[in-house]
């Protein structure tokens, strides 16, 4: 057994040796005032930590978590849910400048969303999402998505599938590499 344990010890130590992992994620909260029939300020918050693996210069594999949380969903009182959520993914980065990158991630997701006083919901989504990366140090990177085409189903709630491209399909995150 202990042979088992020190030969896996030097291959995980041989495979991060010259590999780049890296973790981060991002972080967001948005507030909307809402003047129609509805006049309740909606909030949302959202934590996606990630973690992963650059396995050459243009691809990478990561998982991201997530938790989503909204109150006052679409100006009614009390209308509020949560959402957490696995996703797994690959990244294409097609092309380099300077310290800016331009990637695509692919990926799915699998969740739980759940209203208040209601039972929770599957979720599933498949998408491909655009982004740029800009390299502030060899350890630290500024990280956005701007956009995403895809398809997401909450279960007995809604069926969607289009591209998504206004402010709310924006995000912003940090990675640090080891």
């Amino acid at each position: 057994m202990k042979k088992i344990v020190l030969t896996a010890l030097v291959a995980v130590c041989a495979l991060t040796a010259n590999a780049q992992a890296w973790f981060g994620g991002s972080v967001g909260f948005n507030m909307y005032d809402n003047d129609g029939e509805n006049k309740e300020t909606e909030t949302n918050f959202e934590i996606r930590p990630e973690i992963g693996y650059s396995l050459n210069e243009n691809w990478d594999i990561a998982v991201g978590l997530g938790f989503s949380s909204w109150t006052n969903l679409l100006g009614v009182k009390d209308y509020n849910t949560t959402e957490f959520t696995i996703s797994p993914y690959a990244r294409y980065t097609f092309a380099k400048s300077g310290i800016a990158s331009f990637f695509v991630d692919g990926g799915i997701s699998y969740g739980s969303y759940k209203e208040k006083h209601a039972d929770a919901q599957s979720t599933f989504e498949i998408a491909v999402r655009p982004g740029i990366k800009v390299a502030l140090s060899d350890k630290v990177a500024l990280v956005s998505h701007i956009g995403s085409f895809g398809y997401k189903s909450i279960e007995d709630e809604y069926d969607k599938f289009g591209l998504n491209v206004d402010n709310s399909a924006i995000d912003f995150g940090m990675y640090f590499s080891f």
